[in-house]
Formats: structure tokens, sequence, C-alpha cells
């Protein structure tokens, strides 16, 4: 029941005659109306119409809608209407106009009111134009909707009959709607901009001509059996009513594919594959299946082998991948394909290929595209190193690197070391092995042996950079590895000489040379295998303990290279022992570089027991004999000294009576004398002076004198320069020091032993009886001085 009364509100909207106007309103700033301008009414006929309202006020407002003027016949229902309206709505307010049965043809213009009850002073008048007309009847021969199959890219022509049912004749316009946007156009005599009209008689059957351009099918669309939809529109001029047509234009089947996206080249590595996408779509528009090949061709496009879906070529391999022929594409659906290339293992090469691409059941309409491959080698590695010892190299002695090389090109690679920038004083070996390596493979070369010179100075930094090459000589990747010379430590002992004196003390001096690579430091230590007293005497820039009487060990630094230096000791040899024995001391000489590596040099003293030691001298008081022949001995040795002084002394006395009695002659005789000056003595000693020319004004600036003709000047002058004499060789100096200081020794040792033994027989000297009578002392005493034998020392580099 619900259903029916909807539906018959529907029909008797349809029902219900056109109201033809053109919209107007009235802008006010309190409210606004608006309406046709035209309502067609039949005789005999009620038609609804409007006048849409609008509140414009801030506040809410009645407003209301009267008849101003309604010209007979009209005659207007269900008005006056009020409506209360909210701040800036809308409403429409209806109602009807009706014609009488005997109403004649014509328009009428009728006239509304429009008030408010807020705004007294507001009042809008609205005008209709009633037309009072005849009943029109036009009719389509055929249905109201038609379907037609059309073609792509062909002008699809159309034509209708239509039919003047009426009494009266009728200027029909005709128009044509669509929401598509084909080209279409009218094949009638008539027109008038985009519409054709026609004068219709009664009774009379004309037809409707157009034609509409069908476009090509794209990105499959439109889809086949569907296309837009065209609506003809017949309006009469007799009350202003439409008739319309409506009729479909359907897509005929079209088969199509296209090649929207290529990627054209491919650059892989020797004996490697890669893949190239290729987007291809279904632009039919029906689902379809695409045939997918490829083919081998030439530079120049000529084919090489036959179409398929996997080919071999000059050592190339090219397949389809993902092509799915089997598979329906939907329209407009696109699907990405792979073109997979394996590359023959050279290291130069291309290939071309051509993919061909159509819809199945359109094989007329062959897409193609062209492919590339091409290979291209790169030669490249990286390198790490490690070394053993080369951070601390001796002198003249060697270390290793290791050298791992990893391919990181994209073929084979046949690589070998070269040399590059070493720095002086490093010699490096290398290996003559070549490595073959694939790509990512890694291997070690032999190892590098570095050499440092002999001469080297420690702590001397340098740098080895090692070049790995390929196969083509290029320089794939440089190894620097750093290189440190590591100090050698040798001290030597020299010129050793130990001695004991009377009372027991033995002296050690030895000289100690730095024959090392390094500017070293020592620590000297003094040993003893008895509890004895013993010290070092150390030089001026030692340092050792403040405040130690005998000092044990003292520290010197900074020893330049092939420098010596003097070490002196000192040991009490024990005086206390009950047996005979030998003191054992050890100097010992440590490196600031290397303490853990002593040099030692081991000295030794012997000692006499208490038993074996000579007694010592009992004090008897003065021995006045003894003293008196001792003067009289001393006497006779000196006496011809003092005879030749007693000469000498009367030889000056000569002398000096002689030039006093010459000076007083001269006194008394000075007319035979030549008188002369004071200064005529000093003539004799001058010497020509050579004629000198005008003098040079030395204000004038001198002339500049070539190095070349100066220096050729200066030897005719004074003669060639003489050669240098060399100095004497210092190891002639250090023997002749050994040589005196031996014999020096000797004789000490010598005269120490004479006197020992006098002492050991009992050989004293005793007074004399007084009848004795005494020897000669020219015979018994040596007169002459005797020059004290003195040691060389060794001479000190470093002065001590």
């Amino acid at each position: 029941m619900r259903w029916g009364v909807l539906m018959f509100i529907l029909l008797m909207h349809l029902c219900t005659p056109l109201v033809h106007a053109d919209s107007s309103g009235r802008d006010s700033a309190v409210a606004d109306a608006i309406a046709p301008t035209e309502v067609v009414v039949h005789p005999n006929e009620t038609v609804q119409t409007y006048i849409t309202v609008h509140n414009k006020d801030v506040e809410n407002q009645v407003l209301t809608v009267n008849v101003l003027n309604a010209p007979a016949p009209l005659t207007v229902l269900n008005l006056p209407r009020s409506e209360l309206l909210v701040p800036n709505h809308l409403r429409q307010i209806t109602f009807e106009i009706r014609a009488p049965a005997s109403a004649a043809y014509q328009n009428i213009t009728a006239s509304f009111s429009i008030t408010s009850d807020t705004h007294t002073d507001f009042n809008e008048t609205i005008e209709m134009n009633i037309m009072i007309a005849p009943w029109s009847n036009l009719t389509y021969g055929v249905d109201d909707y038609a379907a037609f199959t059309v073609d792509e890219k062909i002008r699809t022509a159309v034509a209708v009959n239509i039919s003047n049912n009426a009494s009266l004749q009728d200027n029909v316009t005709f128009s044509l709607y669509s929401t598509s946007s084909w080209n279409w156009g009218w094949d009638m005599p008539n027109l008038q901009g985009a519409n054709a009209y026609e004068i219709i008689e009664p009774d009379q059957l004309v037809y409707v001509y157009l034609w509409i351009d069908v476009p090509a099918v794209e990105n499959g669309a439109p889809l086949a059996e569907t296309g837009p939809r065209f609506v003809l529109s017949a309006t009469s001029s007799l009350d202003r009513r439409v008739v319309e047509w409506s009729f479909d234009l359907l897509m005929n089947v079209k088969k199509n594919a296209s090649i929207d996206d290529v990627e054209t080249d491919l650059v892989v590595a020797p004996n490697t594959d890669g893949r190239l996408n290729v987007n291809v779509r279904n632009v039919g528009n029906t689902p379809n299946t695409l045939n997918i090949t490829l083919q081998g061709v030439s530079p120049t496009g000529d084919p090489l082998t036959t179409a398929a879906d996997r080919f071999n070529s000059n050592g190339w391999v090219v397949a389809l991948f993902g092509g799915l022929e089997d598979v329906e594409l939907q329209p407009n659906e696109s699907r990405t394909i792979e073109i997979g290339f394996q590359s023959p293992n050279l290291f130069q090469g291309e290939i071309f290929v051509e993919v061909r691409v159509f819809a199945e059941g359109a094989i007329g309409l062959l897409q193609t595209a062209r492919l590339s491959a091409s290979i291209s080698r790169t030669a490249n590695a990286t390198a790490t190193w490690g070394d053993d010892g080369c951070s601390a190299i001796l002198p003249n002695q060697t270390c290793t690197v290791s050298l791992t090389v990893t391919n990181t090109g994209n073929a084979y690679d046949t690589m070998v070391l070269r040399t590059g920038e070493v720095t002086d004083g490093f010699e490096v070996i290398l290996p003559d092995t070549a490595l073959l390596l694939q790509t990512n493979e890694q291997e070690t070369f032999p190892p590098v042996v570095i050499r440092a010179d002999p001469d080297a100075v420690a702590f001397k930094l340098g740098n080895a950079e090692f070049e790995v090459l390929g196969d083509n000589g290029n320089v794939l990747t440089r190894v620097n590895v750093p290189l440190k010379v590591a100090p050698e430590i040798k001290w030597t002992f020299r010129n050793i000489e130990e001695s004991v004196n009377a009372k027991g003390r033995l002296s050690i001096a030895m000289e100690v040379r730095n024959e090392g690579n390094a500017v070293d430091g020592l620590i000297v230590q003094l040993r003893s295998s008895h509890t004895v007293d013993m010290g070092f005497i150390p030089p001026d820039i030692a340092i050792y303990e403040e405040g130690v009487e005998f000092p044990r060990s003292f520290e010197i630094n900074d020893i330049p290279l092939n420098s010596n230096f003097t070490i002196r000791a000192w040991v009490d040899l024990p005086q206390d022992q009950s047996t005979n024995g030998t003191v054992f001391i050890n100097t010992t000489i440590r490196s600031r570089f290397a303490p853990e590596m002593p040099f030692v040099h081991t000295s030794t003293g012997d000692y006499l027991g208490i038993a074996w030691q000579p007694a010592e001298e009992q004090d008897e008081g003065l021995d006045w004999s003894s003293m008196a022949s001792t003067a009289v001995l001393y006497l006779q040795a000196w006496f011809g000294v003092l005879l030749a002084i007693l000469f000498a002394g009367l030889i000056i006395y000569k002398a000096v009576i002689d030039r006093e009695k010459r000076l007083g002659e001269q006194a008394l005789l000075p007319y035979q004398e030549t008188p002369k000056q004071a200064e005529d003595w000093m003539q004799q000693f001058e010497r020509d002076e050579p004629e000198t020319g005008p003098l040079v004004d030395q204000t004038k600036p001198l002339v500049a004198v070539p190095k070349e003709t100066y220096e050729a000047m200066f030897r005719h002058t004074h003669g060639a320069p003489s050669v240098a004499q060399s100095p004497v060789d210092t190891a002639l100096v250090d023997a002749a020091t050994v040589v005196l200081d031996k014999r020096t020794e000797d004789a000490m040792k010598s005269k120490a032993d004479d006197l020992l033994g006098a002492i050991q027989t009992g050989d004293v000297a005793t007074p004399l009886g007084a009848s004795e009578v005494l020897n000669d002392a020219d015979a018994s005493l040596d007169v002459s001085p005797t020059v004290p034998s003195t040691a060389v020392l060794p001479e000190d580099d470093l002065e001590f």
C-alpha cells in the first residue's frame, strides 16, 4: 500500500503540465525570493508553480506570499501562504494556477507580493508570465530507447522519425545531450547554434538526421558492448513540451596490446646474468591473452634468430621470464615481464634483442621494442696487510709483510705486486708470484721482505707502498705499511786499566763506547764479591743519589753514537782476612732502551791474609845519625847543581859590570858618535812605498768584479791554496796511549816489587860505624833528576 502511494505521488508530478520560465530573484537585506518567469497552462487545466523565499535576516521571521494581480480568466489557488524561516534558510511555497476551458490562447502577466512580519517596510513583488497554450502531441517513431553496435574510428549516422499528432503546426527544436566527449553533429538544413529545428504540420512525419564520431579504443575503454548514451530532445513551440528519445552506442570487440615501459640497456659482467623489465598491457576492450616472443637482431635490426621465448647467440643466452601467456589480462591490465641475459666469459661483447608482443587474435597489431645488453669488465681489488716486526727493524735485519687481496671486480683477474714509494734507508724484496683470483675470491701473496740499512738510525720512521696490479697493468689498489727502525743496543769495553796501590786500593779505569744506532743512556752499577769499601768516581754529568759518600751506581743520559767515555772506580781490598784470596768486582752497564740486556766487565784484585802481610815498623824515636847521613847524601847529590848556580851568578855579575863600563865610555866621548835623531832607527825597518796613482774618489761607486775574475787575481797574487793536512788517525793516538800507559804501569810495578823485596829481605838502612868509610856518592847515587813517568789517560769524547 505504501509503495502504491509513493508511485502515485511520482506519477502526479509527471502528469503535471510543464511550467517553463527563466529563473529570476529579488535581492534584499532582509529576504529575497525566486520564481519561474513563465508558466504554461492549457485550457481547463490546473498547474502547480512555486516561489522560493530566503530569510537573510539574523533572526526568525515569517514571510507571506500573496496575490497582487491575477487577470481573468486565470484563478490562483492556495494563496496567501505564510512560512516561518530561521536565519539563512530557504522555503519553497507552492500554489496552483487554473485556466477555464473557454480561455483563449494568450499570454497574461500575474504579480505576487512577499512581506515580513518583523520588517513592515519589506515588500517584494514577483511577476510571472502565464501562457495559455494549446496541447502539443509529438511522438517518435521508435521506442523510447535503442542501442547500436559501433566500431572504433567510424562515423556513425543516426536517423529517427517524429510525427506531429496535434491539430496545429509546430516549430520543433531538436537538441542532443550526452555525458561523453564524442564528437557529434546534425545532418539537417535548419540549424541554430547547437540545435536544429523543423516546422512540422499536423499529422506530418519528418526525420531527424545526426552523426557521431566513434573514437578509438584507448586503455581498454570503452569496453566491449558498452558505450555512451545520447538523448535526443524535441521541444514543441506550442506549449514548450519536450519529448525525448535515448539511444546507446555500444563498442564492438577490439583486441590489442601495447609495450608501455622498457628498460632498454643492460650492462653485465663477464659470465654473469642480468635482467631487463618490460611492461606489457592489454589495451583491448575484452579480456585476452598476450603472445610474447624474443628475437635476436643485428645492430641494424636484421633478424639473426627465429622468434622464441629462449635462444642462444654468440655465447649469449637470452630467455623470457614471467610471460604467463596462458593467463588472461583484463582490459587495460598490465604485466611486467623479464628478459634475462647470460653473458659469455669474455671481457667485451654485446647483443641486441627484439621483444615481440601482440594480443591473441590480433597478430596484425604486433608491437616491438628493442633491447640490448653489453659486457663491461670492472677490475678492482682491496688489500689488507699484516706485518711481523716491521715496527721495530734492527739495522741490517729484515721483517716480513703479508698482503691479502680480494678481487672486488666483476671478472677473474691476475694480480701481481709492485713497489711504490719506499722511504730511503729501507729495501723491499717483492715475491714474483702472480695470483689468479675469481670474483670475490681472496688470497695471500708470499711474504714481502723489508730490510733496514746497516747504518740506519734508531727510531727512524718510514713507509713502504705496495701496488696491486691487474692483468692490464693498471693499479687496482695501494697499501701503505709504516716502518720503524728499532734501537740496536751495543756497548763495548775498551782500554781497561786496573792497578793496586801500596795501601791495597784497586783502581779501575775503562773506556765504554756506544757502537749502537741510538742516542742512548746508561745505568752503571758496581758490585763486589766481598763486603768492602768501593765506589765510582762519577763524571760531572752523571746522575746519582745525593748525599751518598761512595756512590755505587749512577746514570748518564743522551750519549751520542760512536762516542766513548771513561768509567772510574776504586775498591779497597780486604786487609782483615785470615787467608789469601781474590775479590771479583762486576761493573755492569744497562741501556735505558734495553735494561734487561746488561753488559758486564769483571775485575779481580788479589789480597793477602793477615799472616802474609808485612809487619808494621815500630817508632823508635829520632835517629840523628841516619838524618846526618841523609843530609850528607843530599849535599853530595845537589853539589853539582849548587856549583853551576854559583858559576852562572859570577858570569851574570861580570856582564853587568861590563855594561856599566861601556855606558860610561859612551858618555865621555860624545863627539866621536854620529848624531842621530831619535826616530832615525825606525827608518831601517821601513819599506819602499810603491808609487801610487791618483787617489780614488771614495764617493764614486766601485766597479763590480765577477767572482771568477777575483778568484783568478787572488791565485795569481798569493799562489794556489795549500792542501789542508789530514788529522792524525785516532787509532794511532789510541795505540800510542795504550803503549805509554803500559810502560808506565810496568815501571811502577817494578819499582814497587823492588821496594817490597827489600823490605821482606830485611835490607833496611842502619847507621854506619865511626871507623867505616863512606862510598863515593857519585858512584852510588844517580844525581840526574828523574822525570816521573806519567801515564797518558785515554781521552774521553764527552770531556768528563
